[in-house]
């Protein structure tokens, strides 16, 4: 009976709290992981509220002027806050296209130049990917970008596939499971940069790019042509969205309506009545969130086996087992959490059976996913059902997780007045962190004599 209660209120909606603790978790052991992190400065690191004397993500307090807004004190409030209130200066870009030449297809990428026109070597070189219905227009992407030029990087926003009215050829519309585009992409820049060494290529994520982007990382491992990532707002398992149900109810409903009116019915419409039986198309129009959109559109045009596959091929923790009863015992016919966990990770590389942990462990540059505990559309279960401290000690240590108390969904709002700040934390917490490991990396250099 106690058993029972247990998964009962472990799994039940209204009661899903969060159980693990804010902060920065890291593995130490990683000699350039920890000094990456003793240049990271804490401002746009720690996200505090008011009245606080520490804060949301590695202890310490921040400066007094970047502190939550006291306002809105829930995840709800600060997602559709600032998505109501924020806005971005224009931004110019330059189209070029990448070619892909696993289907023959091309990706575009928009290019912002630094303010005076100029690509400053000496700076990073940053990737960008965008939200699920976004671009390089959408606004705190276009934010970032107008922070980063203005402190002289160029900025590279890679379009996904068939977005902001970009053509697909072929059959091979996006979905998220696809990493062949960002490692193109990612490969022409690389290429662009020649031998320099000296400068970095850093790529940046929000929400569903972030989950594309942890998921090239993960798969490519030592052949990623990237030098540091950070995910934001992403899931590293997004097999636990299927049970978010609050998510599910409130705020999906939006994000598929807008999914399904301009992408599927309004651009690629023809295809899915071609791909998809009378029935799963009239389900597909019926869908009222994410998840279903993805059973009876995305899992069926791509002849993935089912949801549950599709959320597994495209998660860079998706390759782990899920502990069916997370209470410990009995009831659901799963390991509980005694001994789940350590099955799923070995800190040096394999679990009890000798099979290989995962895709976690391949991660081979430093790599951040920044999470908000009360992210109301992306679970922090798809970025902490395991143990963090756990997480983070796979492979070779490059994983660190940032997890903040509050923040919601690609928002953390500053001051009394958000709007006049806009996406600050959040935009300039990746900043600090890829100057941390650009001079990381060219201390490194320097020490190795290369120029």
């Amino acid at each position: 009976g106690g058993s029972t209660l247990t998964t009962l209120e472990d799994h039940h909606p209204g009661l899903d709290l969060p159980m693990v603790k804010e902060g920065l978790y890291y593995d130490g052991s990683n000699e350039f992981v920890a000094k990456i992190v003793k240049g990271w400065p804490e401002t746009y690191r720690v996200y505090t509220t008011f009245g606080s004397g520490g804060g949301s993500g590695g202890g310490g307090s921040a400066a007094n002027d970047v502190k939550a807004t006291p306002w809105l004190p829930t995840g709800d409030s600060k997602t559709g806050i600032p998505f109501l209130l924020n806005s971005a200066p224009d931004v110019t870009y330059r189209r070029v296209w990448a070619h892909n030449e696993e289907d023959d297809e091309h990706v575009a990428l928009d290019i912002a130049f630094p303010s005076d026109r100029y690509h400053n070597t000496d700076k990073p070189l940053y990737m960008i990917l965008h939200g699920l219905n976004g671009g390089s227009s959408e606004e705190y992407v276009r934010e970032f970008v107008w922070r980063r030029i203005n402190e002289g990087s160029t900025c590279v926003v890679m379009v996904a596939r068939g977005l902001m009215d970009t053509p697909v050829l072929g059959w091979n519309v996006f979905h998220g499971a696809r990493t062949s585009d960002v490692h193109v992409a990612s490969g022409l820049l690389r290429k662009t940069l020649g031998k320099d060494q000296n400068q970095m290529l850093a790529g940046v994520g929000f929400s569903m790019g972030a989950i594309v982007l942890a998921n090239y990382v993960a798969r490519s491992g030592t052949d990623c042509n990237l030098d540091a990532a950070m995910a934001v707002s992403g899931g590293l398992d997004m097999r636990e969205q299927i049970n978010f149900f609050r998510s599910q109810r409130l705020w999906q409903p939006m994000l598929a309506k807008e999914l399904r009116d301009t992408f599927i019915v309004g651009k690629f419409d023809a295809r899915y009545r071609y791909r998809l039986t009378e029935e799963d198309y009239l389900e597909l129009m019926r869908s009222a969130h994410i998840s279903e959109i993805d059973r009876h559109g995305v899992v069926t045009y791509n002849g993935v086996d089912d949801l549950m596959h599709y959320y597994s091929e495209m998660s860079a923790f998706g390759d782990h087992s899920i502990c069916i009863d997370r209470s410990g015992g009995g009831g659901g016919g799963g390991e509980g959490t005694d001994t789940c966990p350590a099955n799923l990770i070995d800190v040096k590389g394999d679990d009890d059976d000798g099979d290989p942990v995962g895709r976690l462990s391949n991660i081979a540059i430093p790599f951040v996913a920044l999470h908000a505990l009360d992210d109301p559309l992306v679970s922090y279960r798809t970025v902490a059902s395991v143990d963090p401290e756990l997480m983070v000690r796979t492979g070779s240590g490059n994983l660190i997780l940032l997890l903040t108390k509050s923040g919601g969904h690609v928002g953390w709002p500053l001051g009394l007045n958000p709007a006049a700040r806009g996406w600050e934390w959040m935009n300039n917490s990746v900043r600090d962190f890829i100057l941390a490991v650009d001079a990381a990396r060219k201390e490194q250099l320097l020490r190795e004599g290369v120029d």
